[in-house]
């Protein structure tokens, strides 16, 4: 499923989440990438799965924010690293590409998160979301966004770029999405506000052993306010 996702003609961006079982536990990491219809999260609450593709979006919070406040400059800087303070997560963040067969690479480090590099910079105002993804767990226990489950709407996320801009986030809420449903141009598409958004990403629900993947996906939808 290739997809080149950056340009004026932003394709929309769906990220879910594979995992691989071993004996001694379980690691989430990225999985496919793929191209979705236009549309823009507009609404909340509810259960895995749900959420429309047709404009009228139902698959998270509603874009929310104030007008951009001199945020949009010509070449923002590379995102360096992640801050959530209510669920102890600091960590510095690598950039992630596309691999052959369209799918986002996973970060090398279980504790390690990544920005989709060919997309939208975080903080930088933009049509679409900027991606941040990572894992949920290893072979050894919990990772990086092990705890993402457990943000609330008013929590902060704090993104920095080495041109010396802080980027902060405040949550509008979080959903967990089946995988065999996921929404994709409803979570990453563009959205109607000059408000730079943001999406964190990780695995959630059940483990499929058989499949050898999580059953569901977690997106954190979030705004810039700082």
């Amino acid at each position: 499923m290739p997809a080149m996702l950056r340009g004026r003609a932003l394709l929309a961006l769906s990220v879910t989440m594979l995992a691989v079982g071993v004996a001694a536990g379980v690691g989430g990491v990225i999985g496919l990438v793929h191209p979705g219809r236009a549309g823009a999260p507009d609404g909340g609450g509810g259960g895995a799965g749900a959420g429309r593709l047709d404009g009228g979006a139902t698959a998270g919070p509603a874009a929310t924010g104030h007008p951009a406040k001199g945020w949009a400059v010509s070449n923002p800087g590379k995102p360096t690293s992640i801050e959530i303070p209510s669920i102890g997560v600091r960590a510095r963040l690598v950039r992630l590409g596309l691999g052959s067969d369209g799918s986002l690479e996973a970060p090398r480090d279980w504790d390690t998160p990544g920005w989709y590099g060919d997309g939208s910079t975080p903080g930088q105002v933009d049509s679409n979301p900027a991606v941040i993804a990572g894992h949920v767990d290893s072979r050894t226990g919990p990772a990086v966004f092990y705890r993402l489950r457990d943000l609330k709407r008013g929590d902060q996320v704090i993104v920095r770029r080495d041109d010396g801009v802080v980027a902060r986030f405040t949550v509008d809420g979080t959903r967990s999405f089946a995988k065999s449903a996921f929404p994709d141009a409803a979570v990453y598409g563009p959205v109607d506000t000059a408000t730079p958004q943001l999406r964190l990403i990780t695995c959630t629900g059940s483990f499929d052993r058989k499949a050898g993947s999580y059953r569901d996906d977690l997106v954190v939808f979030a705004h810039r306010t700082g």
